[in-house]
This record gives C-alpha cells, structure tokens and sequence, in this order.
C-alpha cells in the first residue's frame, strides 16, 4: 500500500510480448495455468489475483490482467485476442511506496489523539505510561519483522506504519537480494514456459518472445496535473 491507499501504478522495468498469428487462445484458462503452476512450485510469500486495466478512460472497456506479486515486485500478464491473431505479455515491475503530506498530517492527529485518550483516561502519569509502552511494542514489533517473514508482509501493508518500517528498520541482505532474483526469474522462465505450452497444443511450436525496449509508464491524474503545474511554472519563470 501506498500510505492510506493500495499501490496502483506500477513502474515497469522489463516487458516482452509473444505475437502469434491466425491463432485462438483462452485467456481464463491460461491464468489458472500459470496460478496452478506456480502454487505447486510453492514460492514463498508469492500471491496471485485478477486485475482490470482500462483500455482508455475511465469509462472505457476494461482488460484482465494476471498479477502475481511478491513483496512490492510484480508481473502483470496480460493473454488476448487481436483480430484474428492472440497475444501473450509480461511487465515486470515494482510498486514503489510514497508517503503524502496529508498521510502523515493524518497519523500525527490520530496519534495525538490517542494520546489525549490515553491521559484522558488514565491520567496524566499512567496515561503517558500507556502511551509510551504502546510505542515500545510498535518499534519491537518493527525490530521482529526483520526475522520473521509473515510479521514483514504484515508491517509492509500497514497505513503509514508500513513507510517507516520499510525506510527505517527493514535492512537489506544478501538472503532478501538473492530471494528477490530467484523469484523474478522463476515467474518469467514458467510464465514462458506457459505460452510455449499453449501455443503449442494450438499448434504454434515457434513462438517469439520480443522485449520491449522502452515500456510504458502508467501516471496518475494528479501526477498529470503536478507535471502540468510544473510545466507552466517553469514556462512562465522563462524570459
């Protein structure tokens, strides 16, 4: 999640996509392919689900996707019909995490606010006492994280919390780095391997994986509109 908010543009940093011509497939059953395959490869903390992206505005038709996800890195996989021909893609990407000023205006009064509670009804010595054990068991739960892998997935998803932990306390290694790769390339090669598999029994055997050299970045509305103020800002500061 980003602060308050689930993660929604994703930044890509490899994408391929696999033409195949005068050929039908199923996008439905090749997602439950690919779900299948990788839960019996068991892959640690590894999700799945069925995303929409729409075609165009906010009202255009919508397209599924496949998103498999572990931690903040994602494959989005996309199996489609164009003409008469199909299409099977992959963006690997990474959900990066922002943190609002209004996010974090929101978590101090909360926060204050459970202050006032805690001497409101405790008092002012017991009040601060409960309050300070409170933030105690937040930085041990944040200190923990770091050994145990379901405390982390936890932490990473929490409102705001989950910025702090991850900028301040979640350390990288060589283990995570390492565990990072290994799944990025394990959902690529089965996710190839799938296509293969499909476009075979629709009696395709070559099939072409071709990279895409500068994929596309999806942007948000009010990153558009940041970028239109800071462009007219920048025109009008010009002689």
């Amino acid at each position: 999640m980003f602060g308050l908010f689930k993660r929604k543009h994703p930044v890509v940093f490899e994408q391929w996509i696999t033409p195949v011509l005068a050929f039908e497939s199923n996008a439905d059953l090749f997602y439950t392919a690919v779900s299948e395959e990788l839960k019996k490869w068991e892959v640690p903390d590894l999700s799945t689900e069925r995303i929409e992206y729409k075609d165009g505005g906010p009202f255009s038709q919508g397209r599924e996707y496949l998103r498999v996800q572990r931690e903040n890195l994602v494959f989005d996989i996309c199996s489609a019909k164009f003409g008469k021909s199909w299409w099977f893609s992959c963006r690997s990407a990474v959900l990066p995490r922002s943190l609002r000023v209004w996010e974090l205006l929101v978590f101090v009064i909360a926060l204050g606010w459970l202050g006032v509670a805690c001497w409101y009804l405790f008092g002012v010595i017991a009040g601060g006492i409960a309050m300070a054990a409170t933030l105690v068991m937040v930085s041990c739960l944040m200190l923990a994280g770091r050994s145990l892998s379901s405390l982390d997935d936890a932490l990473l998803n929490l409102p705001v919390l989950g910025a702090f932990y991850e900028a301040w306390t979640r350390f990288e290694s060589y283990y995570r780095d390492d565990a990072s790769r290994m799944y990025v390339s394990m959902v690529d090669y089965l996710v190839r391997e799938k296509v293969k598999e499909f476009a075979a029994a629709g009696g395709v055997d070559d099939v072409q994986f071709n990279p895409v050299k500068d994929p596309l970045q999806l942007v948000s509305l009010g990153d558009r509109i940041q970028g239109f103020i800071a462009n007219t800002a920048k025109r009008l500061a010009e002689p």
